[in-house]
């Protein structure tokens, strides 16, 4: 799940300070998703408002605008405001949103300059071995034991979740996960190209409440999971499924799972899979914390879909 929304803030006024045409904000980093529907002049619809972030709908393509402590990723456009939040309060739900390639435009007024934004493109995984992987999965249980939330599906990231308390969505989605591990198993032992059981997908898209639904944020946490470990044609078998039952979620997570088929998640999330991947456990002390940060469960809810899949492939002969 991402951020719940929070009442809108007033505009800070600051002592001669005119704002009529200058930029309330500076974009610092575009994600390739968001690179690609801002490449023209378009326009785009206010559909969600936070408190640090914002959705454009953009003829049916979503971007994030967002304050730069939530981080980059494929939709986001990373601001930094030169008025901390106050540009995002310049939005309203359903404003129609100009964008171009040097700003966007709210009323003929440029709330965000976009030159000189740098792309942002996930890390790239590091060298890693089957122990490594081992080492990194006990490394982020013993992390994660007092720190799970008691929503979503966290508890999947532990080897034996079942002696974690259960949550309304993960009873719900238990046995979808262990037809999904029993498939991650048989497809790294024999080298099967079947996708799994359209069923087990069905279970989890749209499972838990939210713009990206704790059953999406897992099987987005799988598909980039197996990409950044090279098992291209496990991650081209499990989106087959996901693709064709896209539309039993809302447009934002159809987006998120898009991009993740393509390898492609939140920073914090590319951080803490690279970690994992190479058992750098000082780094995974770091990284538990922003994972937390990531919407309400979100962020536990794709690492528990990122674990599956190390777990399966640690453990694969």
């Amino acid at each position: 799940m991402l951020e719940i929304p929070e009442p809108k803030l007033p505009i800070p006024v600051f002592a001669g300070e005119s704002l009529a045409g200058f930029p309330l904000g500076q974009t610092i980093a575009i994600g390739s998703v968001a690179w690609r529907v801002l490449d023209g002049v378009r326009f785009g619809r206010v559909a969600a408002i936070y408190e640090r972030s914002l959705y454009l709908d953009v003829n049916g393509a979503w971007i994030c605008l967002a304050d730069t402590v939530l981080g980059s990723g494929p939709l986001m456009v990373s601001v930094e405001g030169k008025y901390g939040r106050g540009w995002i309060q310049r939005f309203s739900v359903g404003s129609l949103v100009k964008l171009t390639a040097t700003s966007i435009t709210l009323d003929n007024f440029p709330i965000l300059s976009i030159q000189g934004a740098s792309a942002w493109q996930p890390p790239p995984p590091p060298v890693w071995s089957k122990t490594s992987l081992a080492d990194g999965l006990d490394a982020l249980e013993n992390l994660a034991e007092t720190r799970l939330p008691t929503e979503g599906l966290g508890r999947f990231l532990r080897s034996c979740h079942h002696v974690f308390p259960a949550t309304a969505e993960s009873h719900a989605a238990a046995p979808a996960i262990a037809v999904l591990e029993g498939w991650l198993d048989e497809s790294f032992a024999a080298q099967t190209r079947r996708p799994p059981a359209h069923e087990a997908v069905a279970a989890l898209l749209g499972l838990g409440p939210g713009l990206t639904p704790s059953g999406d944020d897992f099987l987005g946490g799988m598909l980039i999971a197996l990409h950044a470990c090279g098992k291209i044609t496990v991650r081209q078998q499990l989106f087959i499924p996901i693709v064709a039952l896209l539309e039993a979620t809302g447009p934002v997570s159809r987006a998120h799972l898009q991009a993740a088929a393509l390898g492609e998640g939140s920073e914090a999330l590319h951080r803490m899979l690279n970690a994992l991947l190479e058992a750098d456990a000082d780094e995974l002390a770091a990284e538990v914390d922003a994972i937390a940060c990531i919407g309400h469960t979100s962020g536990w809810d794709a690492v528990a879909g990122i674990a599956t899949v190390l777990r399966a492939i640690a453990s694969a002969v």
